[in-house]
């Protein structure tokens, strides 16, 4: 019974050790994969496979049974030599760089860690004598100067691992090297307790013998989790059970179609045939990639855990839908946080790129790489035509430089239209890269997103043209307001004027009176003209107009609003530079921007407030500059400040910013709106002018 337990662990730690060398040996594990983890892992695989097969024919007899047997032992042998020899070269490698080095330089020299090796040709001739003889007893005078070699080798190890973690601060890498310190520990004591207790052939030493024989296992389990971190557990579910399950239906072929066919066969060489043929069947698998692909992708089904997570996916991506309305920068971060939640990521981040590839939007984690690098990761997956990028599918050796700086589970890129962008996912909180099929969830849920993201591009155009059509309609509303308006106003303003004019001729031109009705006659003119304007918003630009200095020119509008500040009981500020600014300046324009800017501003200012003019002027530009002590416009108030009809006023008309916008625009200039919460309003206009100033550049005056 015990002899066909033992059997069962040995072909199962072969067919573990299969998988894993395999899995080494392929080709996204080749970068991280060195020479002495490769043969440590070889080392293990022939003494399993070895110690198998030379059990599964002790009871055979005949021509071939004997040198079976003595492949077999030479393959225990070898692995035995091979296993302290790859952990020797390791730790030398440790204590050199301090790390497990990938792809290190080669080093001649390390090839003396081999020359245990070299014990193969007298092992060799003492296992040929009498192939039959039990393995350990044949090579009964090697056994004790192994152990202490091995013992030896395993101190180092340890040593070296334990010595380089001893100022890191990251739990994983000491988790990691002390599993593998006291996993080495733990193979040459056991090793040294079976060689003690060996001479009692009592059923303790069988089952110490096992404990033993699987015990290297181990540490090539740790270092193939240190290659492939968490993909390894369901590596070795997958392909064990595939190849276990290929295994015995070969066995059951052969039981039942086969066995009449072979059985003088059998019976001559006293070796159950089944096995022997599982085994090819095996092997061709492992030979042969798509069949092995297929394989395991048809038993992935047995040990998938997964449908709680594809449904929080499903409802990811109904979220996703009805989310298209949201504005750009809410949408990426809100999906950048529920990717992250719903596959359990340690980090994610995104990046909204134009199509240049310069970085519009980002969110999360997207501290952890600059815009460069993310312009690099996109221009890779660009030239390579792939849509998703993982630290075992590239091979670029800077993309993996930037990827393993962030330690980032993969990298995924989005193009619709003229929407392209990049996100990034990490590892579970176990340090687990996304599985294939998170990668493809990922993949589908990115791509929605960048159809998402279009389709909230195109709704923002809508509203945009809707709005546009709206403004329109108010347009047209003010212009048939504007008609009736100057029917109604023109009429009295023309009496107005003609009374002023009776009582200017009836006082004379020495009258105390005479320039406030010479104010007046200028203020009906210019009301009337702009009654008159409002009836052609897109009035053009008269371009011959009279070479006056700036303050002169503005003089008649800053005594009336000098009125008007003292009726608001308000102080209103005036400062020009010394140098006269004189250009070819639109009078009525001008006036009435510094018009409506200033009375706003003395209304916002209220009882013992202060307005402040200011001028300055550059080589093309000049800037005009309002401020008032004001409460300030309200954040949700500065994007419709310039429309017509709105007003924060109880009876205000919310056509005096407008008006002032449109006259700026018509000048080809601009206005800006500097605003603090309780700090006071601002308002700087900037006119460009065709021609140079006659001035000097100047500062603000204070």
């Amino acid at each position: 019974m015990l002899e066909n337990v033992q059997l069962w662990i040995y072909g199962t730690a072969a067919l573990i050790d299969t998988v894993l060398l395999f899995a080494l040996v392929e080709r996204h594990n080749w970068r991280a994969v060195t020479v002495w983890m490769l043969l440590l892992a070889l080392g293990v695989w022939m003494w399993h496979g070895g110690t198998f097969v030379r059990q599964l024919v002790e009871p055979s007899i005949g021509a071939l049974a004997d040198p079976v047997r003595w492949l077999a032992m030479m393959s225990m042998a070898a692995g035995l030599l091979l296993m302290p020899s790859a952990a020797l070269h390791g730790t030398c490698r440790l204590l050199t760089h301090g790390q497990f080095q990938i792809a290190p330089r080669a080093n001649p020299r390390l090839l003396f860690c081999y020359l245990p090796l070299l014990l193969l040709l007298p092992m060799g001739h003492a296992l040929a004598i009498q192939p039959s003889s039990p393995f350990l007893i044949l090579l009964s005078a090697y056994q004790i100067p192994y152990v202490i070699w091995l013992n030896l080798v395993s101190a180092a190890t340890a040593y070296g691992l334990i010595r380089t973690v001893a100022d890191t601060k990251e739990a994983p890498w000491r988790w990691f090297n002390h599993s593998l310190a006291a996993s080495m520990v733990l193979i040459g004591l056991l090793a040294a307790a079976f060689v003690i207790t060996l001479s009692r052939q009592s059923t303790a030493t069988a089952v110490l013998q096992t404990v033993v024989g699987v015990s290297p296992i181990i540490p090539v389990l740790l270092f193939a989790y240190f290659v492939m971190r968490f993909q390894l557990l369901p590596l070795i579910l997958e392909r064990t059970l595939a190849y276990g399950a290929v295994l015995m239906g070969a066995m059951l072929f052969h039981a039942i179609v086969l066995r009449g066919a072979v059985s003088d066969i059998a019976t001559r060489y006293r070796v159950d045939l089944g096995i022997v043929e599982g085994i090819l069947a095996l092997g061709v698998i492992l030979l042969y990639q798509p069949l092995r692909d297929r394989v395991a992708a048809a038993l992935q089904s047995l040990v998938d855990s997964s449908r709680h997570g594809r449904r929080e996916r499903r409802r990811l991506a109904v979220q996703l839908a009805a989310r298209s309305g949201d504005p750009v920068p809410e949408l990426l971060s809100w999906f950048t946080v529920t990717m992250q939640e719903t596959f359990g990521t340690d980090l994610a981040a995104g990046w909204l790129c134009s199509p240049s590839g310069g970085v519009v939007e980002k969110t999360g984690s997207s501290h952890l790489l600059d815009d460069g690098q993310v312009q690099q990761l996109l221009t890779a997956m660009t030239k390579s035509n792939e849509q998703f990028i993982t630290r075992y599918s590239s091979s670029d050796a800077e993309v993996l430089a930037v990827l393993d700086q962030v330690r980032a589970g993969a990298v995924l890129g989005f193009q619709h239209s003229e929407v392209r962008g990049l996100f990034l996912v990490g590892c579970s909180h176990w340090g687990q890269p996304p599985s294939e099929e998170d990668l493809h969830a990922l993949l589908l849920l990115v791509e929605q997103f960048g159809v998402t993201l279009h389709n909230s591009q195109l709704q923002a155009l809508q509203v945009a043209a809707d709005h546009r059509v709206l403004q329109q309609e108010k347009l047209s509303v003010l212009g048939l307001l504007a008609g009736s308006l100057a029917h109604e106003i023109k009429n009295p303003l023309s009496s107005i004027k003609t009374i002023t004019h009776v009582l200017a001729e009836e006082l004379g031109p020495d009258s105390p009176h005479a320039e406030d009705l010479r104010m007046i006659t200028g203020e009906i003119d210019r009301l009337s003209a702009s009654t008159s304007e409002l009836l052609d918003v897109a009035r053009p630009h008269r371009a011959d107009q009279p070479r006056i200095p700036l303050e002169q020119l503005l003089s008649p509008t800053l005594r009336l609003l000098q009125h008007l500040a003292r009726e608001h009981k308000a102080t209103l500020n005036i400062c020009f530079p010394e140098e006269p600014i004189v250009g070819p300046w639109d009078q009525s324009s001008l006036r009435e921007i510094v018009f409506n800017l200033i009375s706003n501003g003395l209304e916002a200012a209220g009882e013992g407030g202060t307005v402040k003019l200011a001028c300055r002027c550059e080589s093309k530009t000049l800037a005009i500059e309002i401020q008032d002590t004001g409460r300030g416009v309200a954040a949700e108030q500065r994007a419709r400040i310039f429309e017509p009809f709105f007003t924060t006023k109880q009876t205000g008309t919310g056509l005096g910013l407008y008006i002032v916008a449109r006259r700026v625009h018509e000048l080809g200039g601009q206005i800006t709106l500097h605003n603090e919460p309780n700090q006071g309003t601002t308002f700087e206009v900037r006119l460009p002018v065709k021609e140079r100033l006659n001035l000097t550049t100047n500062n603000f005056g204070q």
